[in-house]
């Protein structure tokens, strides 16, 4: 496996905020992990820790969005999900990209036919992302597994290449999916990583074809970037408790470090 970043590969995030490595994960792994997931969307879940942020925060299990549910905190849910954080392939991109890298959150969204498109966005501002003295720095990087193919009418990733140096903002809301300019559909097989600076422009596309679309996300940030206040009501999903810490490797307790120093009550 591959220790170093190519030259080919740091050109094309510096270029696009975005590049697709292919065959992360095997068929065999995506269609396990998707026989756990699909009882885990099947469930209800009680979430008592609501209470404390008043119900503000997002539920374990979210269905709003028509055709469409996404779980949060996807570890504390089943351990299948701990061998994707760090992952052999993607961490050499989590150190060249990222200083000190540290998980926040994981979320999973499957999509079916019918699922809209909700609304352009970006985690962080442009100024988040930067290259100086040769190094690629971004505030926060997202990592997006295709555990199924994802087709142009499968619901895929929409980015805007070159959106997270863009220096003119323009009214997103006006500028539904292809209605934006440069907007571009990320492609690619089961088994495929998408990794892309949070300050690129993106979104899902509306799904128009039969089946079910499912993706997991795992989002890393500077480890100077505090989580725990960007989305105080949230924290819950983005903070793993003990039990589930232990069962992590010494890269995986590396990558969740800053879990060490909260005090947490649900």
């Amino acid at each position: 496996m591959p220790t170093t970043i190519s030259d080919e590969h740091k050109f094309l995030f510096d270029l696009q905020g975005y590049i697709r490595l292919e065959g992360v994960l095997t068929v065999a792994e995506c269609d396990e992990i998707l026989a756990v997931l699909r009882r885990l969307e099947d469930r209800e879940y009680e979430d008592v820790w609501m209470e404390s942020v008043e119900g503000t925060g997002r539920p374990t299990r979210e269905v709003a969005k028509e055709n469409q549910v996404r779980l949060n905190g996807l570890p504390r849910l089943d351990p299948i999900f701990d061998d994707l954080i760090g992952h052999e392939r993607v961490l050499p991109y989590l150190e060249e990209f990222v200083e000190g890298p540290q998980l926040i959150n994981t979320w999973s969204i499957s999509k079916w036919k019918d699922a809209a498109f909700s609304g352009w966005h970006r985690g962080v501002p442009v100024t988040d992302h930067t290259h100086r003295n040769g190094l690629i720095r971004t505030r926060m990087l997202n990592t997006v597994y295709f555990l199924t193919d994802n087709g142009p009418e499968d619901g895929c990733v929409v980015a805007i290449p070159g959106s997270h140096k863009s220096n003119v903002d323009l009214d997103l809301k006006t500028h539904p999916a292809y209605e934006m300019p440069g907007a571009t559909p990320v492609v690619g097989k089961a088994g495929d990583l998408l990794l892309f600076s949070e300050a690129t422009l993106h979104d899902g596309l509306p799904k128009t074809t039969k089946g079910i679309r499912t993706n997991l996300y795992y989002n890393y940030v500077h480890a100077h970037y505090n989580g725990m206040m960007r989305e105080p009501r949230n924290c819950h999903h983005f903070y793993f408790p003990p039990d589930v810490r232990s069962r992590f490797d010494e890269t995986r307790q590396r990558l969740t470090n800053w879990m060490e120093y909260v005090k947490w009550d649900y």
